[in-house]
């Protein structure tokens, strides 16, 4: 740990549930430098896009905040937790619902390391955002009460760390996008645009093996400033071309402070890939006011 006040050590999970329609996606974030943890929680479906985000000092438990808990409960396992309130932004005022959420999240694949993808000068370039970032796949199971109605949760979803300085104004702009399909194949690709120039890196999950990612052609479309749909090409540091299609089904977003304003897009989309449709998070990073 450097003495940077941004140095940042975190964890995000999400799941999206197709059969009941559901998505969740959850971080805890601690910056011990600035005595700051962090987090959010949102969940939407047809009804709701409902959420909760807390900011407090760190303490020695680092991956409980705010009614939010994770908890490694070991061969790669964690147990995700959440029990309070959360807040529908898609009413006006936003309309209290109360949620409690007990699931368990398993791997299916080992961790990715980002720097198995880039050389030595795009890992600099990235630096300011996570010089450690690691991304990982699993199958999600447990029950959701979204205030008098529980859900069976049976899901895929996404797990992430990063470790080192995380300042949410450094970037230009990021994206970050990720899905599976049905536990077999899954994919994780981040662009991240600099002052410097572009940093393109994640996995391909296919035919049981982990395949680095360091080249990806995004091309998104827009309605009313918000994606609406994207088609990707990535490619893997064999050279093998994966040709993605996205179509987003719904999205909340969240403004973050930072050396400048920015505002977190976090969507969900429906994805194909090969004949096969998944499902997964796209998230866009940009500036408040483009």
């Amino acid at each position: 740990m450097n003495g940077n006040p941004e140095w940042n050590e975190s964890m995000y999970f999400n799941f999206h549930d197709e059969r009941n329609d559901i998505t969740a996606f959850m971080r805890i974030g601690n910056k011990p430098n600035k005595d700051e943890k962090s987090m959010f929680f949102f969940v939407m479906n047809k009804d709701i896009i409902a959420g909760m985000r807390t900011t407090g000092p760190c303490d020695d438990d680092k991956w409980s905040s705010g009614g939010l808990e994770f908890i490694d409960i070991g061969n790669d396992k964690w147990r995700l937790i959440y029990n309070g309130p959360i807040f529908d932004t898609s009413t006006k005022p936003p309309k209290q619902v109360m949620l409690e959420m007990d699931v368990e999240w398993e791997s299916l694949n080992k961790p990715m390391d980002y720097r198995d993808c880039v050389d030595e000068r795009k890992t600099q370039m990235s630096a300011d955002v996570a010089s450690e970032h690691y991304e990982q796949f699993g199958h999600v199971v447990g029950t959701m009460k979204i205030d008098d109605e529980t859900t069976i949760i049976d899901s895929y979803g996404e797990r992430d760390k990063s470790i080192g300085v995380r300042d949410w104004g450094s970037p230009k702009m990021w994206m970050w996008i990720n899905s599976q399909y049905e536990g077999k194949e899954a994919f994780n690709i981040s662009k991240l645009t600099v002052d410097k120039g572009e940093v393109d890196a994640g996995y391909f999950h296919a035919n049981g093996r982990n395949n680095p990612l360091n080249a990806a052609d995004i091309k998104v479309n827009y309605k009313e400033g918000v994606p609406c749909c994207y088609s990707m090409k990535l490619f893997d540091i064999d050279g093998k071309e994966y040709p993605v299609e996205g179509s987003i089904i719904r999205f909340a977003m969240l403004p973050f402070g930072g050396s400048k304003q920015m505002v977190l897009i976090e969507s969900i989309a429906e994805t194909k890939w090969n004949g096969k449709k998944g499902f997964g998070i796209a998230e866009f990073l940009v500036p408040l006011h483009r």
